[in-house]
Protein backbone atom coordinates (compact mmCIF):
# COMPACT_ATOMS: atom_id res chain seq x y z
CA UNK A 1 0.00 0.00 0.00
CA UNK A 2 2.86 2.42 0.80
CA UNK A 3 4.12 2.07 -2.78
CA UNK A 4 0.87 3.65 -3.97
CA UNK A 5 1.06 6.74 -1.77
CA UNK A 6 2.90 9.90 -2.87
CA UNK A 7 5.51 9.84 -0.13
CA UNK A 8 8.53 7.72 0.68
CA UNK A 9 10.87 7.16 3.57
CA UNK A 10 14.38 6.03 2.68
CA UNK A 11 17.39 5.14 4.80
CA UNK A 12 20.99 5.54 3.65
CA UNK A 13 24.32 4.66 5.21
CA UNK A 14 27.43 6.70 4.45
CA UNK A 15 31.02 5.99 5.44
CA UNK A 16 31.48 9.72 6.04
CA UNK A 17 30.81 10.99 9.55
CA UNK A 18 28.06 13.55 10.16
CA UNK A 19 30.33 16.63 9.92
CA UNK A 20 32.05 15.41 6.72
CA UNK A 21 28.73 14.56 5.14
CA UNK A 22 27.21 17.95 6.01
CA UNK A 23 30.25 19.72 4.53
CA UNK A 24 30.03 17.60 1.38
CA UNK A 25 26.29 18.21 1.11
CA UNK A 26 26.86 21.96 1.40
CA UNK A 27 29.00 21.79 -1.77
CA UNK A 28 26.37 19.75 -3.64
CA UNK A 29 23.31 21.93 -2.96
CA UNK A 30 22.57 25.33 -4.47
CA UNK A 31 21.31 27.54 -1.65
CA UNK A 32 19.74 30.04 -4.06
CA UNK A 33 16.08 29.42 -4.89
CA UNK A 34 15.72 29.13 -8.65
CA UNK A 35 13.41 31.53 -10.42
CA UNK A 36 11.57 30.72 -13.62
CA UNK A 37 14.21 32.75 -15.48
CA UNK A 38 17.20 30.75 -14.22
CA UNK A 39 19.04 28.60 -16.68
CA UNK A 40 20.10 25.25 -15.26
CA UNK A 41 22.50 24.56 -18.12
CA UNK A 42 25.33 26.59 -16.59
CA UNK A 43 25.11 25.32 -13.03
CA UNK A 44 26.45 21.87 -12.17
CA UNK A 45 24.46 21.68 -8.92
CA UNK A 46 21.41 19.48 -9.41
CA UNK A 47 19.56 20.32 -6.20
CA UNK A 48 18.48 23.49 -4.48
CA UNK A 49 17.53 23.93 -0.86
CA UNK A 50 18.92 24.53 2.58
CA UNK A 51 20.90 22.78 5.27
CA UNK A 52 20.39 23.56 8.94
CA UNK A 53 21.97 21.77 11.92
CA UNK A 54 21.97 18.12 10.85
CA UNK A 55 18.85 18.47 8.63
CA UNK A 56 18.36 19.37 4.99
CA UNK A 57 15.43 20.23 2.76
CA UNK A 58 16.02 20.08 -0.98
CA UNK A 59 14.31 19.80 -4.36
CA UNK A 60 15.74 18.61 -7.65
CA UNK A 61 16.35 21.45 -10.11
CA UNK A 62 14.51 20.79 -13.34
CA UNK A 63 14.01 22.86 -16.49
CA UNK A 64 10.37 21.81 -16.87
CA UNK A 65 7.31 22.05 -14.66
CA UNK A 66 6.23 19.15 -12.48
CA UNK A 67 3.96 19.93 -9.55
CA UNK A 68 4.57 16.41 -8.26
CA UNK A 69 8.32 16.94 -7.82
CA UNK A 70 9.13 15.63 -4.33
CA UNK A 71 10.32 17.82 -1.50
CA UNK A 72 13.19 15.91 0.11
CA UNK A 73 13.72 16.30 3.84
CA UNK A 74 16.57 14.53 5.53
CA UNK A 75 18.26 14.08 8.86
CA UNK A 76 21.86 12.97 9.31
CA UNK A 77 22.78 10.98 12.42
CA UNK A 78 26.12 9.62 13.53
CA UNK A 79 26.52 5.87 13.26
CA UNK A 80 29.22 3.44 14.40
CA UNK A 81 30.81 3.25 10.94
CA UNK A 82 29.93 6.65 9.48
CA UNK A 83 26.48 8.16 9.41
CA UNK A 84 22.87 7.21 8.81
CA UNK A 85 20.65 9.46 6.70
CA UNK A 86 16.87 9.33 7.08
CA UNK A 87 15.15 10.81 4.03
CA UNK A 88 11.46 11.60 3.62
CA UNK A 89 10.08 12.56 0.22
CA UNK A 90 6.65 14.03 -0.24
CA UNK A 91 4.53 16.49 -2.16
CA UNK A 92 4.45 20.21 -1.43
CA UNK A 93 1.68 21.33 0.92
CA UNK A 94 -0.08 23.23 -1.88
CA UNK A 95 -0.28 20.12 -4.09
CA UNK A 96 -1.45 17.94 -1.18
CA UNK A 97 -4.30 20.32 -0.35
CA UNK A 98 -5.33 20.78 -3.99
CA UNK A 99 -5.31 17.03 -4.76
CA UNK A 100 -7.22 16.13 -1.56
CA UNK A 101 -9.93 18.66 -2.42
CA UNK A 102 -10.07 17.71 -6.11
CA UNK A 103 -10.03 13.94 -5.55
CA UNK A 104 -12.50 14.34 -2.67
CA UNK A 105 -15.01 16.16 -4.86
CA UNK A 106 -14.59 13.63 -7.68
CA UNK A 107 -15.01 10.78 -5.17
CA UNK A 108 -18.29 12.26 -3.89
CA UNK A 109 -19.52 12.59 -7.48
CA UNK A 110 -18.51 8.93 -8.03
CA UNK A 111 -20.61 7.89 -5.02
CA UNK A 112 -23.62 9.74 -6.39
CA UNK A 113 -23.08 8.26 -9.85
CA UNK A 114 -22.71 4.75 -8.43
CA UNK A 115 -25.94 5.23 -6.49
CA UNK A 116 -27.71 6.33 -9.67
CA UNK A 117 -26.30 3.44 -11.73
CA UNK A 118 -27.07 0.76 -9.13
CA UNK A 119 -30.49 1.83 -7.94
CA UNK A 120 -31.99 3.34 -11.07
CA UNK A 121 -34.75 1.24 -12.64
CA UNK A 122 -34.07 2.63 -16.09
CA UNK A 123 -31.10 1.54 -18.15
CA UNK A 124 -30.02 3.67 -21.09
CA UNK A 125 -26.70 2.59 -22.64
CA UNK A 126 -26.31 5.93 -24.44
CA UNK A 127 -26.39 8.07 -21.29
CA UNK A 128 -25.11 5.58 -18.72
CA UNK A 129 -21.75 5.47 -20.52
CA UNK A 130 -21.25 9.17 -19.67
CA UNK A 131 -21.87 8.38 -16.03
CA UNK A 132 -18.52 6.55 -16.01
CA UNK A 133 -16.63 9.82 -16.60
CA UNK A 134 -16.25 10.63 -12.84
CA UNK A 135 -14.69 7.18 -12.27
CA UNK A 136 -12.25 7.81 -15.13
CA UNK A 137 -11.44 11.23 -13.63
CA UNK A 138 -10.77 9.65 -10.24
CA UNK A 139 -8.49 6.96 -11.66
CA UNK A 140 -6.79 9.49 -13.94
CA UNK A 141 -6.15 11.89 -11.04
CA UNK A 142 -4.66 9.14 -8.89
CA UNK A 143 -2.51 7.89 -11.79
CA UNK A 144 -1.32 11.44 -12.55
CA UNK A 145 -0.12 11.94 -8.97
CA UNK A 146 1.49 8.52 -8.72
CA UNK A 147 3.29 8.59 -12.06
CA UNK A 148 4.45 12.19 -11.61
CA UNK A 149 5.70 11.64 -8.06
CA UNK A 150 7.17 8.14 -8.36
CA UNK A 151 9.09 8.97 -11.55
CA UNK A 152 10.76 11.93 -9.87
CA UNK A 153 11.29 10.19 -6.52
CA UNK A 154 13.14 7.30 -8.21
CA UNK A 155 15.48 9.79 -9.90
CA UNK A 156 16.08 11.60 -6.60
CA UNK A 157 16.67 8.36 -4.66
CA UNK A 158 19.36 7.39 -7.15
CA UNK A 159 20.90 10.89 -7.09
CA UNK A 160 20.99 10.90 -3.29
CA UNK A 161 23.22 7.82 -3.22
CA UNK A 162 25.76 9.76 -5.25
CA UNK A 163 25.35 13.10 -3.48
CA UNK A 164 25.44 11.59 0.02
CA UNK A 165 28.18 9.12 -0.95
CA UNK A 166 25.95 6.51 0.64
CA UNK A 167 24.15 3.25 -0.03
CA UNK A 168 20.42 2.87 0.41
CA UNK A 169 19.85 0.34 3.18
CA UNK A 170 16.07 0.45 3.44
CA UNK A 171 13.20 1.72 1.37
Amino acid sequence: MNNLLPFEELFYHSKLNKEELLAHLQKEIDAKKPSSFDSYKFNHLRYTGRIYNNHFEIKRKINYRNLFLPVIKGEIKDDLSGSRVIVKMGLTEYVKVFMIIWLGIVFIVCLGTANQLLFSNEFNPKTDFFMLIPFMMLLGGIAMVMIGFKTESRKSAKDLEEILQAKMIER
